[in-house]
């Protein structure tokens, strides 16, 4: 078979089990794809094409032609993948992870199998996989199931299921090298991985091995016009802002902050004046990363072995497989600043205001807080299979997963230290601080370029904590029929199991936070494990085929028993029912139940502050038309033109030992055509209704924030949940118990609580179609997600939000993210002799701003188009080159008044801008 016509039966099988794996393949893919386990069953079929649930297939093929590094970047665009998603631009609270979130119902609830079997938590947090940590050289094929799969997987696939399939039966030799940039010449990807594979010379066993090596550049966010700096909005205008924490220090009298009129600065020329922001506050953007730069090293095994064959009883197989992945990443933030609010006495040297006063000072002098992780990975199964002489299939299999995560943060402060360099009388009773200041007495940190390098090194301080976690499993499957009992031409099948697995997550704090000498460091040790025991059955029972009107009908029930020794045991079902009255028309319909079971970090998560960004409620609240918002804003003590720069409020999250297990319902009802009228054309449609009820989270702080301050008198009870800056260790402001000096909100509680609903419901559309087009041939498809609902209510008292069409925070990470209602993936590719090129369409729906305000300018976003462009040449038997272009036409980001980072919403819109790649492959 010529190479042309091979890439063409493979391309249209993808194509077609990318659809719906319902569609009629081509007669090649039939005899190449023999029995196979599909995603969302451990029954055989004769082909992927059979699969009776939605599950959408991406080959190695299509992950070379998009041109991207990393698997993230891949999946993250996707239809059925929405919502807030970590990744290489989330900078501020990412540890390096990249993730994907089906149904935008969170990556704990997207279970992510490689081949069929679970890998490790990033660190603590449970069920949650860090995608860096597969190579992407070593993938054959990606199995989407969009459809919940407790009974098969057990707990974490309530919205679906990612099963990543490896190359294990490879032969010969590949070497595979890329690299691309930016149109700024920055950013650069670069990638190169080997590949082997042999089989033993009586073709009784077969061994693979794949390393790869993958790197990315960072790119500033100061690099970018729309991010290089952060944006306010005052009246009608759109102002270059930053933080109030800014160097010079802004400060506030220690006794009454607000005889100031607000925070004050010393101002070089003038001397001490009000603090402007416009003027004064610090760009955090410029300093920070818009992409976060990361090294990957990775290598893969796989190797089975025939043992045996007793042909009265079973076949005896060996197979062993290992995956170890080192990730080295970096995040780099604005300085730290005194957040801690220490106080200067007026006895300070450099003290203008002749009194006690709280300062606000960005630590510049330092360069930035800077935050690397050095992240190793290991997962190793080993196990036997074999096949009885009655044609039933077993496996025997343990598993085992480890995650190490060595994190450095620099830059950060020791408050008591600090509080030292600014006494004179203090620092001088310490020979350390007295030798760091010298003849200054003190630090000055009313102007710049004052903090010394000896007065850095007495009082800053690093990180170092250390996270731990560890998986493993025994699994047992067994997989038959009833021989000749049958209803129809197939006889009914079935499959049964046992695994009993345990997890065990543990973090050791740094030495310096475990005495409190790092700000907003936790210095506590904690961890946490949990053991369950677990069997389910799967029954597939053909009823009728053969029929006028009836070319199939049949029925799948499934169940799955879970024991867990911290929540205790349940039981979910599931059942699948597939109609064709006709060959090139099916019908099919699925209900399953699902359950999540708490993770070690929701159970067991120590109290831990955090600084959460928020709309404050009582900007500008004068214009206000609510006459409750204005009454309560104006009982804290605020002026009508409050302003708030870079709002974030200090608050509180954790674990409860107290949770219970989340809940969930799945409906889907699918129908798949491939019309006789017209060749290689089909077309899928399937309808998807999901239902998660006592789900895990907190509240968001906005949420706590707005629902108090449009309550009657501070009557909801979200107010009981802001304790105040006492319990973050802020000093309050005198006019309100909520705010700290500064007047940001603090003390919001937000620990987990099984408190929430999730309802999501939509439509997956899916074409595809071939043809042959003057000398070559033509090849299109298109999968869309249209997302009816997305409806989130945070706890009974709270107002249910639906956020299809919307942008706002999202519920799982409580990150500005957007969730379209339409979201659109196309492919058009043309193949002739030695070459091939495609262009990708992909398109984000129009939202707008969930809760916007009276005043904010910028609420809506449309529709927003990206064109990719890939061209490979392959005349040369052994080699093939690819080049290409992502965001052909340079689209920007849109700027929203509502933002999380970068003035946009870097969770869902390319920051990158227009990238050029090219790749070679040699294949011996």
């Amino acid at each position: 078979m010529d190479r042309s016509r091979l890439s063409r039966a493979i391309k249209g099988t993808i194509a077609a089990t990318a659809l719906s794996t319902s569609f009629a393949t081509l007669s090649f893919a039939q005899e190449v794809v023999e029995e196979v386990v599909v995603t969302g069953t451990r029954i055989q079929r004769a082909t992927d094409a059979t699969s009776a649930t939605p599950i959408s297939v991406f080959d190695a093929a299509q992950l070379q032609e998009s041109g991207q590094t990393t698997l993230e970047d891949f999946l993250q665009d996707i239809p059925s993948m929405t919502g807030g998603q970590l990744g290489s631009s989330v900078n501020n609270g990412n540890p390096g992870l990249a993730t994907v979130s089906l149904r935008g119902l969170g990556s704990s609830r997207t279970l992510i199998l490689l081949n069929g079997r679970r890998l490790p938590s990033a660190g603590t947090a449970t069920g949650t996989v860090d995608l860096n940590m597969i190579p992407t050289s070593a993938i054959e094929r990606m199995e989407i199931l969009r459809d919940g799969a407790s009974t098969i997987y057990g707990s974490d696939a309530i919205a679906g299921v990612v099963n990543i399939i490896t190359r294990k039966s490879f032969e010969g030799a590949e070497i595979y090298a890329s690299a691309g940039t930016s149109q700024e010449g920055d950013g650069q990807e670069y990638s190169a991985a080997w590949t082997f594979g042999a089989s033993s010379a009586e073709d009784d066993g077969h061994v693979m091995f794949n390393m790869q090596y993958s790197r990315r550049q960072d790119i500033f966010q100061g690099d970018r016009d729309f991010s290089d700096c952060p944006l306010f909005e005052s009246g009608d205008q759109v102002l270059c802002g930053g933080s109030g924490t800014t160097s010079p220090a802004q400060y506030f009298s220690a006794l009454d902050p607000a005889s100031f009129e607000g925070g004050r600065i010393l101002d070089p020329d003038t001397g001490p004046r009000a603090f402007d922001s416009t003027i004064d506050g610090f760009n955090f953007a410029e300093v920070s990363y818009l992409i976060t730069p990361q090294e990957v090293v990775s290598s893969y095994g796989y190797g089975e072995q025939e043992l045996w064959n007793w042909e009265d009883f079973t076949t005896f197989e060996a197979f062993g497989e290992f995956l170890f992945t080192n990730r080295q990443s970096d995040q780099l933030l604005a300085p730290e600043g005194t957040f801690f609010q220490p106080v200067v006495p007026a006895t300070n040297p450099g003290n203008p205001q002749g009194e006690d006063v709280i300062i606000l000072r960005r630590l510049t002098e330092t360069g930035g807080r800077s935050f690397s992780q050095d992240v190793n990975t290991w997962h190793g199964v080993v196990g036997f299979k074999g096949e009885f002489c009655n044609h039933w299939t077993w496996d025997l299999s343990y598993n085992y997963n480890r995650w190490v995560d060595t994190q450095i943060d620099r830059g950060r402060s020791n408050p008591g230290r600090f509080q030292t360099l600014l006494d004179p009388d203090a620092c001088a009773d310490d020979p350390e601080c007295a030798a760091a200041v010298g003849g200054a007495g003190a630090w000055d940190p009313f102007r710049e370029n004052t903090l010394t390098q000896a007065m850095q090194d007495y009082a800053l301080v690093v990180n170092s904590p250390v996270e731990k976690e560890k998986l493993s499993s025994l699994q047992a499957n067994v997989v038959g029929d009833f021989g000749d009992f049958a209803l129809a031409s197939e006889p009914f099948q079935w499959a049964a199991g046992y695994e009993h697995r345990k997890e065990r997550a543990e973090v050791t704090a740094d030495g310096a936070a475990s005495l409190g000498q790092i700000y907003f460091v936790s210095g506590q040790d904690w961890g946490g494990k949990y053991e369950v025991d677990e069997f389910y059955g799967e029954l597939r029972a053909p009823l009728m085929d053969g029929r006028p009107w009836v070319d199939l009908l049949a029925l799948e029930a499934s169940f799955r028993y879970s024991d867990y020794d911290t929540i205790g045991d349940d039981t979910t079902f599931g059942v699948v029912l597939e109609y064709a009255p006709m060959e090139h028309l099916r019908f099919r319909g699925t209900y399953s139940e699902g359950f999540r079971a708490p993770g070690i970090d929701d159970l067991f998560l120590p109290p831990t502050q955090s600084a959460e960004t928020y709309t404050d409620p009582c900007a500008n609240y004068g214009s206000s038309s609510n006459p409750v918002l204005r009454a309560n804003c104006a009982a804290d003590g605020l002026p009508t033109d409050f302003e708030l720069g870079n709002s974030q409020a200090t608050g509180l999250f954790g674990g409860n030992e107290d949770l219970k297990a989340e809940e969930s319902e799945s409906w889907t009802l699918g129908i798949v055509w491939t019309p006789t009228f017209i060749e290689d054309l089909s077309f899928s449609l399937d309808y998807f209704d999901i239902t998660v009820d006592d789900a895990i989270g907190t509240f968001t702080t906005n949420t706590i924030v707005d629902n108090c301050y449009t309550s009657e008198g501070f009557s909801s009870p979200a107010c009981d949940l802001i304790t105040g800056p006492g319990a973050v260790g802020l000093s309050p402001s005198p006019t309100s118990p909520r705010r700290a000096a500064d007047n940001s909100i603090s003390g919001q509680i937000l620990t987990t609580q099984n408190i929430s609903t999730f309802e999501t419901s939509g439509f997956d559309l899916g074409a595809d179609y071939s043809m042959e087009a003057g000398p070559g041939y033509f090849t299109f498809n298109a999968t869309a997600t249209y997302l009816k609902e997305y409806n989130f209510q945070a706890s009974e008292f709270e107002p249910e939000v639906d956020l299809a069409g919307f942008y706002g925070a999202d519920p799982v990470t409580t990150r500005i993210a957007a969730f379209p209602e339409w979201k659109l993936l196309t492919n058009f590719g043309y193949e002739y002799d030695c070459w091939d090129a495609n262009v990708t369409v992909r398109m984000e729906g129009e939202v707008d701003d969930i809760a916007p305000r009276e005043n904010d300018l910028m609420t809506h976003v449309d529709n927003k188009w990206y064109t990719d462009f890939n061209f490979n040449y392959y005349r040369w038997e052994d080699i093939t080159l690819t080049g290409g272009i992502r965001n052909v036409w340079n689209q920007q980001p849109p700027y929203v008044t509502n933002y999380d980072d970068m003035n946009t919403l870097p969770l869902n819109y390319d920051t990158v801008g227009r990238f050029f790649y090219g790749s070679v492959t040699f294949k011996f």
